[in-house]
């Protein structure tokens, strides 16, 4: 059982990881986006106030050049009667009221810091007036400057306003314009200072924050280059250099956690492929059991995870198996070639089902009978098997199971498995033809023994058909003359299946020319219908031609041989009376000539039917195999194959792929 992460590590495993690192330098992109966008609106809305607060002292400076211009003119235009009088009261007074309330409530505003009312926009957000020292200075000067101004120019008034002294008004409007227009100018100036430094300020954060989200998207572009694109280009070249066969190549972990585990996983896999490869090169290169199994256990044990291996073979009839060839930790084991019985056991079941078959709890499994292999195995100290069956198939005509074992209970885990499964193919096939290596030593072993007998034994039964020869020309009675006859034919038989046993078992060469497939077919038609078994039943040649005109290169006897064979077969096979069909069929865009023969009759045993083919293998009673084992050797050694098909009810259909001749 895995214990979880400690806090710190997780957080390490997860900043580490280009996901979140790629998440993280987007999010602080956007926020810095975000902070510019919104500081530069902050900056546009700003500025729009601080315009406003700047007009607004603006408006003041005008006010107060307008008192000092209206007093001026009042002054060079004073009213000599009554009626006059009243005329400016109405209009020189209310100008004056006007801008004396105006000074009233912006003064007000600058002084309780809100400007709103005095910009027109009544109700709307507070317009504060700007806490700057200068402009908080003029600020106060302006105020005290207009109070001076507004009490001089209200006593000039006087108490009734209704009857106001505006000539005195007039006159104090001149003579105090200059400190209030100073003043206003002051505030003004300052203010403007002020809104230009802040739109300096403001367009410097912009800036500011511009460059950094620009910083921010280079880094976040080198983040993504360093941590994941380089890494992941080397990996790709790695992966390239590893589909040009160098399996030795490995690349270097560094990046994110995910270029890295995709680092660590190729190297593994580049790896894997390098031993992979070395164990199929050294497979192939192995001449026996012995040496093959000594090698893998050698180089390879850490690949595989074993620390004893066995290879054990079925026997020819499945009724038990032998431990062929075995190390423990990588040390041959020479005496150890032990029968085991097969069936009811997991090795039986192994071969059944094809895949390695892992036996993780051995004690339990040696708790059911007939497990002497396992028990043998656990003897060494071992803990934890995995068969890996081998064969039958065409490079491995005996069946077997590669046995791995390992000491440490439970090494081999679900990944091992899955790796075992996906290579048990190559591990078979090399195996395998390793088998068959050794399989084809011992028939070669076999085949000159058995030749060397056949030569032995032809003297001896020449000199024996010739005695029976003989006294068959000599006068005998009824019952001694049937036992030559019998005799004879016993000779004659022991002959033809010593020639058949010298024709498989000796070398053969081809004498190679071009032939009309559908004349050879005719000549052994011809030949095989005067001779029995073929006397009594029909050979016909369907269709009688082929279109284009078949051709074969290949040597005239052997392919008589071959036909004869099949020939001879068909008919012993078909009821009397029954007919042989035999076609030919040219493949011409294949280069393939097809000769098959079929017949009626009762059909191959399944049982049969797999091995046919083999030395001694026959589909009916009494036939000794050799017939159909010497035409798959002359077929094979025209560079063609031979496949029999039979089923209850259909017969048997033999036919014969050979390569056709090329065209002048």
């Amino acid at each position: 059982m895995s214990l979880p992460l400690p806090l710190h590590q997780r957080l390490g495993v997860t900043l580490g990881s280009l996901r979140m690192q790629i998440a993280l330098a987007f999010a602080a992109l956007i926020l810095v986006f975000a902070l510019t966008s919104l500081t530069t609106l902050d900056a546009f809305q700003r500025q729009i106030d601080y315009d406003r607060v700047v007009a607004v002292a603006a408006r003041l400076e005008l006010t107060a050049q307008q008192l000092h211009l209206q007093a001026l003119n009042y002054k060079q235009n004073a009213p000599r009667d009554y009626p006059t009088y009243f005329r400016d009261v109405r209009l020189y007074w209310q100008d004056l009221s006007g801008q004396i309330a105006l000074f009233d409530q912006v003064i007000d505003g600058f002084m309780v810091g809100d400007l709103s009312a005095a910009i027109g926009r009544p109700g709307a957000p507070r317009q504060a007036t700007p806490a700057d020292p200068r402009v908080t200075a003029a600020i106060r000067h302006l105020e005290s400057v207009w109070q001076d101004y507004r009490q001089g120019l209200m006593a000039a008034l006087g108490d009734d306003l209704e009857k106001p002294r505006l000539e005195w008004a007039a006159e104090h409007n001149i003579a105090a314009a200059a400190m209030l227009q100073t003043a206003s100018a002051a505030l003004t100036d300052s203010l403007r200072t002020w809104a230009e430094g802040e739109h300096r300020r403001m367009r410097g954060l912009t800036w500011t924050l511009i460059a950094a989200g620009s910083l921010l998207a280079l880094g976040l572009l080198l983040l993504l280059h360093y941590r994941a694109l380089r890494p992941l280009q080397r990996t790709m070249a790695g992966f390239q250099r590893v589909a040009d066969g160098d399996f030795a190549h490995r690349v270097a972990v560094e990046g994110a956690s995910e270029a890295r585990t995709l680092a660590v996983r190729f190297n593994a896999l580049a790896g894997r492929l390098d031993l992979l490869f070395r164990l199929s090169d050294a497979l192939q290169r192995g001449q026996d059991l012995d040496q093959v199994v000594t090698l893998i256990a050698r180089e390879f044990r850490g690949l595989l995870r074993f620390d004893w291996i066995g290879v054990v073979l079925a026997n020819g009839d499945s009724s038990s198996v032998r431990l062929e060839a075995s190390t423990l930790d990588g040390i041959p084991e020479p005496d150890a070639k032990t029968l085991f019985r097969l069936p009811g056991t997991l090795l039986e079941a192994a071969l059944a089902q094809g895949h390695p078959l892992h036996i993780a709890d051995l004690p339990t499994a040696l708790a059911r009978p007939r497990h002497e292999f396992l028990r043998a195995i656990a003897s060494r100290g071992m803990q934890d098997v995995i068969f890996l069956p081998v064969g039958p198939s065409s490079e491995s005509p005996v069946p077997g199971v590669i046995a791995f074992a390992t000491r440490a209970p439970g090494r081999y885990d679900e990944a091992h498995l899955r790796f075992l499964n996906n290579i048990a193919a190559l591990i078979g096939t090399s195996f395998g033809r390793t088998m068959r290596l050794a399989e084809r030593g011992r028939l070669a072993a076999i085949g000159g023994f058995v030749s060397g007998i056949a030569h032995e034994l032809r003297s001896p039964l020449t000199t024996i058909g010739l005695a029976l020869e003989h006294l068959g020309r000599q006068p005998l009675a009824d019952g001694a003359r049937r036992r030559l006859d019998l005799a004879s034919g016993e000779a004659a038989r022991m002959e033809r299946l010593i020639e058949d046993i010298l024709i498989y078992a000796r070398p053969l060469r081809l004498d190679l020319q071009v032939w009309s497939a559908v004349d050879l077919v005719r000549a052994a038609i011809t030949l095989q219908q005067a001779q029995p078994p073929c006397t009594e039943r029909q050979l016909r040649l369907s269709p009688p031609s082929a279109d284009p005109p078949a051709q074969l290169l290949a040597d005239r006897d052997r392919i008589m041989q071959i036909l004869a064979n099949l020939l001879r077969n068909a008919c012993a096979a078909a009821p009397p009376e029954e007919t042989v069909v035999i076609a030919i069929h040219h493949e011409s865009r294949g280069g393939q000539i097809t000769i098959s023969v079929r017949n009626g009759g009762p059909s191959i045993p399944p049982a049969v039917l797999g091995r046919i083919g083999e030395p001694f293998v026959s589909g009916r009673p009494g036939g000794n195999g050799l017939g159909l084992a010497i035409v798959r050797r002359l077929v094979e050694l025209h560079g063609g194959h031979l496949e029999v098909r039979s089923a209850p009810g259909a017969g048997t259909l033999v036919r014969v792929y050979l390569p056709a001749a090329e065209a002048d």
